[in-house]
């Protein structure tokens, strides 16, 4: 039954990534990292025993520890290689006249390798919904002073559901569910020689994500926010200029500084209409920078709003990389170019 709907999550998986036609997500191609840690749930197992009776073993709910390496790519799919470990100890496990026996050192771990493929789903600019399949492998080891002392490495497939927030700068905080089932490993039971565990768990884990620095990019520079110095009563039209830190759309305690100032200005000069225009530098591809520079406007605008601006008089737009203030090659992280415009007329 679980096998089954393992099978269906990956085809609605598929069908579904495939209807969204590969939008552009908020956050820029870069390579990754994570470790979450959490509960291990083993299913109640059925041993399936040449010639017998086939017993079931219950399992405790026990420990899981999992690390993550991975790449992401601007239309938010990911791909990564993931390293688990599992341990249960067993709740009951039945002698050979199927009366639950002496468990206290009857455990199983697993040690499991897959790869994973996850499709991200932005919930809001910092928070995203996430489902993947995973196949690989297991390492399981199973051990009992009398009745399963053996180990397997069988084949694994898992589905994954995770929800993820970003934190801080590149640091998500992740809550994950996975699925995990594996062909049945075969194992020592005493008194009828090989018998297949049947293997099934779920997994609840906690943990940190985070984003590394692509390869050949330099540090960042701090995040900037600044407006110019005012002109002369007579010098017509105003900017200010909004700065953002790297793929970032959200405005610091500098930038609303900026932001109110624009806003003051426009309310007590009687401004008419405001123009703001997102900017981004060459890092990634024209279609996603067109998207970021105008996720840039849109957030001074509501700002704006916010600070008692009419939005009828307010109009925001992207230009992405085309308009750079400091001319760079592809790919070349700028801060100058990550920026918003607001002009008053």
């Amino acid at each position: 039954m679980l096998k089954n709907a393992l099978l269906a999550s990956t085809m609605a998986l598929s069908v579904y990534a495939l209807s969204t036609n590969a939008q552009a997500g908020h956050r820029a191609p870069e390579w990754y990292i994570g470790i979450e840690a959490g509960v291990s749930m083993e299913d109640t197992a059925q041993l399936i025993v040449p010639k017998k009776t086939d017993p079931e073993v219950k399992f405790d709910d026990g420990l899981a520890i999992l690390a993550e390496a991975g790449y992401r790519w601007e239309d938010n799919w990911r791909v990564e290689l993931e390293l688990g470990y599992r341990h249960d100890q067993a709740q009951c496990v039945p002698a050979s006249n199927l009366v639950c026996a002496d468990h206290r050192l009857t455990e199983i771990s697993q040690l499991s390798q897959m790869i994973n493929v996850v499709h991200d789903f932005d919930l809001d600019e910092d928070t995203q919904l996430s489902f993947g399949i995973g196949l690989g492998g297991v390492l399981v080891d199973a051990n009992g002073p009398k009745l399963i002392a053996d180990n397997d490495y069988v084949f694994a497939a898992q589905a994954l559901l995770q929800l993820s927030h970003e934190i801080d700068d590149g640091i998500d905080l992740v809550l994950s569910y996975r699925f995990m089932t594996t062909d049945n490993p075969e194992l020592s039971w005493k008194g009828a020689g090989r018998a297949n565990l049947e293997n099934e768990n779920h997994t609840l884990s906690v943990g940190l994500r985070f984003d590394l620095q692509q390869a050949g990019e330099p540090e960042d520079k701090p995040v900037i926010a600044s407006a110019p110095p005012p002109p002369e009563p007579s010098a017509g039209p105003r900017q200010f200029i909004v700065f953002f830190g790297f793929n970032k759309s959200n405005l610091g305690k500098e930038a609303m500084d900026v932001v109110h100032e624009a806003a003051s200005v426009a309310m007590q000069d009687g401004f008419v209409s405001i123009l703001v225009t997102g900017h981004t530098d060459t890092v990634g591809s024209n279609k996603y920078n067109e998207r970021l520079s105008e996720m840039r406007a849109s957030a001074v605008k509501k700002a704006l709003e916010a600070q008692g601006i009419p939005a009828a008089g307010i109009s925001a737009s992207g230009k992405g990389e085309t308009e750079l203030n400091v001319q760079t090659a592809d790919r070349e992280i700028e801060p100058r170019n990550r920026r918003a415009e607001i002009n008053l007329k």
